[in-house]
This record gives C-alpha cells, structure tokens and sequence, in this order.
C-alpha cells in the first residue's frame, strides 16, 4: 500500500524545479533514477525507496482532474501537467511525497491531490 499524491501543475517544471522541489524534502536522502530514468526514487541511507517521482504527463482531456479525483477539482483547467509521486505508506514518506508535490505547486502554480500527512494537516495548496 502507497501514499499517492498527485501534483497537477500548470506548465511542465523544468530542471530547475524539479531540483528545488528535491532539495525542499531534506538533504539527508539519497537520489537514484530507475526504469531508465522515467522515475526518480529517495531512498535511505539503507537504499531503501521512500518515495518515488513520476515523469510529468501531459494530460489534454478537459475534466480529467474531476474525473479522477471528483468535483472539487472541477476548476483544474486543462491541458495540466500531472505528476505522481508514491510514497511508503510511513510517515517519513508521506511527508517528503507531500513536501515534494508542494513544492512542485508552489513553483509552477496548481494544486495537489492527496490527503496531508497527519504533521502537514492545514498545509496551503490542500
């Protein structure tokens, strides 16, 4: 079982972001690229995974945030891009997937979907 979130952004971060939104989860954890290079996972000073990052997909359809996540995300405007991020379902990974994802937002505009870790409960962008 995971802890998904989902970030869906209004223009496709760039390098830049991508790094920034790296660094806003800690320092402390390792970075690896897999399935050549389409995910990136943190991992722990073991090399377990505790999160991992999907590339961006560009979505097109008109509603397909209300579709997937219900009516509250009837204003998501489309085409937006749509980043997951997966996470163990322990506290440390839910909060850097969520920390990440905020990150990605607060960088590109957009807004999240997830329910907050238990410590982020009244974060912005919820």
């Amino acid at each position: 079982m995971t802890y998904d979130v989902v970030a869906l952004l209004e223009r496709m971060p760039s390098d830049e972001d991508v790094l920034a939104a790296l660094a806003a989860t800690g320092t402390e954890h390792r970075v690896r690229a897999v399935s050549g290079g389409m995910v990136i996972q943190l991992c722990d000073d073991a090399d377990v995974p505790l999160v991992s990052i999907d590339t961006p997909m560009y979505i097109q359809v008109p509603g397909e945030p209300m579709r997937q996540f219900g009516p509250a995300y009837a204003d998501v405007p489309t085409p937006t891009w749509w980043v997951e991020i997966r996470a163990a379902t322990h506290d440390v990974g839910s909060r850097l997937a969520w920390r990440y994802a905020e990150e990605l937002v607060e960088r590109t505009g957009g807004r999240i979907w997830a329910p907050p870790p238990t410590a982020e409960k009244g974060a912005k962008n919820a």
